[in-house]
């Protein structure tokens, strides 16, 4: 996700190359308040951060022609590039109360070869399919909205039988991609075309190193050794690539193992124990979840790697949480599509229906949609409750996790993740020494 000035920023890209001294030279006359000096020097570390992610390319000279491998595993080391806060704030206030639709989500099929126990999206409801004429639908309007990065999602996208065209025309139009599969289904075919365009990345979830764990909670039998052996044929190519290890009762004793599996392939990973429940509001995959017994033992343990809990510190104290100040990212700069065009704020939130590519445009939903706007302007005082909370620091306050647990009701507090600030901030003040272990 990138701010409306590194929209900005990223609109001055074209399809060949330019210097980084002609681009800073055109901002000044768009950031008129900010120098030319300072300007080149954020574009060089904004342009660096994107190259560095696949979405750009970085040659000293420009006559020296595209390079044959912007990224490989053999020498990927993640980074973090700070960048002085003083432009940040500038450009902040340049664009104070706008919203850019940097990012898309798109359910190019609801169906799924997998039944995976924690999945959030009600049996009944994966028999979709997007076909070619809305699929283009959608790609014509992320082009007009000058869209960074689509993903394309599910359900499972490798059932889609289109799915080799989107990737291709997503390519021809300069998008971004992600691919969120299980990637039991990665043919050839499919892998020639990811391996072959530098800006499509894969995440696949992984939950043990187990096949019988694993397989458990797919309850797809053989659905371990596909997945495995697609990860590694993917990473053969040096295609990007994530895993997620969604953290339930199955998994709690060996979901660390895919961690180390993911490092042993410098691929990144992360692990999660909240669990969106059923958009149904059913409840029916909430069963998994870990005790907050579990949950205190994993941060517990998490928190004693230095960098970890430095993160996690860093994250507290600059969390705003005053009563002006939103209480969730919904409709900041991203937005979902079903199979059939229905348009939805996030992923895990299928029932609130923003608006249908049918019968209004991306741009109508994302600007003038009376429901877009109230969601994304809900602030901290509209939750009473959240508003005098002495946790909310410690707290990622998510209308989804109400929505989809009190029957749809966005507006009512899900007690789950008041509980789970409390943890988090216990075991914080146990580390600081503010208060005894118990």
């Amino acid at each position: 996700m990138i701010s409306h000035g590194g929209s900005i920023f990223y609109s001055q890209l074209k399809d060949e190359y330019r210097s980084v001294d002609e681009i800073a030279r055109k901002l000044t006359t768009i950031f008129t308040g900010v120098s030319y000096e300072v300007l080149l020097e954020d574009a060089t570390v904004f342009y660096a951060e994107l190259a560095r992610k696949g979405f750009v390319e970085c040659v000293e000279d420009m006559n020296a022609g595209k390079s044959s491998n912007y990224f490989s595993y053999d020498n990927y080391e993640p980074c973090i590039i700070e960048a002085e806060s003083n432009a940040t704030v500038e450009y902040n206030e340049v664009f104070a109360g706008e919203y850019s639709l940097t990012r898309v989500h798109v359910d190019i099929s609801s169906r799924c070869n997998e039944n995976c126990v924690h999945c959030y999206i009600p049996v009944e409801c994966k028999r979709g399919m997007m076909d070619e004429d809305m699929f283009d639908k959608v790609l014509a309007q992320c082009v007009d909205m000058k869209i960074i990065n689509i993903t394309l999602s599910g359900g499972e996208p490798m059932l889609n039988p289109h799915l080799k065209s989107f990737l291709i025309k997503c390519c021809e139009a300069n998008l971004s991609v992600n691919i969120l599969s299980n990637l039991t289904c990665l043919s050839d075919e499919l892998l020639d075309v990811i391996a072959s365009n530098p800006l499509i990345c894969v995440q696949t979830s992984v939950y043990a190193m187990d096949a019988d764990v694993h397989d458990s909670v797919t309850q797809h039998k053989g659905s371990f050794q596909k997945t495995i052996s697609a990860i590694r044929e993917l990473h053969k190519r040096n295609v990007p690539m994530q895993i997620n290890c969604p953290i339930m009762k199955q998994n709690l004793h060996s979901y660390r193992e895919v961690l180390e599996f993911a490092k042993s392939l410098n691929i990144e990973a992360n692990s999660d124990y909240t669990l969106f429940g059923s958009y149904d509001s059913s409840g029916i995959n909430l069963g998994c979840r870990i005790t907050k017994a579990d949950i205190e033992d994993i941060l517990d343990a998490d928190y004693t790697n230095a960098n970890v809990y430095d993160e996690a510190i860093q994250v507290i104290n600059q969390k705003k949480v005053g009563d002006d100040e939103p209480i969730c990212t919904v409709c900041k700069s991203s937005l979902c599509i079903s199979n059939t065009g229905d348009v939805y704020p996030c992923e895990g939130w299928q029932r609130m229906i923003l608006g249908n590519l049918n019968t209004m445009t991306l741009r109508q939903i994302w600007e003038d949609s009376p429901l877009t706007k109230h969601l994304r302007g809900l602030k901290y005082r509209d939750f009473g409750e959240c508003s005098v909370c002495q946790d909310r620091k410690y707290c990622t306050t998510c209308l989804i996790m109400n929505a989809n647990e009190n029957g749809g009701d966005y507006m009512q507090v899900n007690p789950y993740m008041c509980e789970l600030a409390r943890i988090k901030k216990r075991i914080i003040e146990v580390k600081m020494g503010k208060i005894a272990r118990y």
